[in-house]
């Protein structure tokens, strides 16, 4: 970029101290916006308010407390959201993280990156595909339902003769 006096713009190179410092900062504004969102409910609320400037219980006083908490509110995410994705863009420029090809897109579901073999160690779909123990627990539970269901059957009609024969003399299954 040039500048009006015809000199380029020095670029600035942070260390990683300077980038720790920078997600500190977002840490706290995200404390900040956590914080103006609660405003923004408490607005719409008849709870009290610590504020004393908000003693005025009004439709509209609560309505310019939520327009201003609102405002901040999305004012933060805005600056937060900017400041994360140059800590990203950092981390691909250096190689710690891969760059991911559905961020440049605007794809947020990732499966442009999944469907060309790419895997994102963070996918929760792929933290969960390591981990087989879930289709065996979920059968396990299915059984166990089945078998008290079938109990539930056989003490209701003891002996196992509930009246309905279906061909050939079998027992066959109602459904309720």
């Amino acid at each position: 970029m040039a500048e009006e006096n015809g000199t380029e713009k020095p670029v600035q190179v942070f260390n990683s101290a300077d980038r720790i410092r920078q997600l500190n900062e977002i840490d706290k504004d995200v404390a900040k916006l956590i914080h103006s969102a609660g405003l923004a409910i408490q607005a719409l609320t008849n709870a009290r308010s610590n504020d004393p400037s908000s003693a005025d219980n009004s439709i509209d006083s609560h309505k310019a407390r939520f327009k201003e908490a609102t405002s901040q509110y999305f004012a933060l995410l805005s600056s937060i959201d900017v400041r994360l994705r140059r800590q990203v863009y950092a981390l691909e420029e250096a190689s710690i993280l891969a760059p991911d090809s559905s961020s440049k897109t605007g794809d947020l579901s990732g499966s442009a990156a999944t469907a060309a073999g790419a895997s994102n160690p963070l996918d929760v779909s792929w933290l969960n595909s390591r981990k087989d123990t879930v289709g065996k627990e979920k059968e396990a539970e299915l059984w166990a339902a089945a078998r008290q269901f079938v109990e539930r059957i056989n003490q209701a009609h003891p002996g196992g003769q509930t009246g309905v024969k279906g061909e050939g003399g079998q027992e066959s299954m109602g459904v309720d």
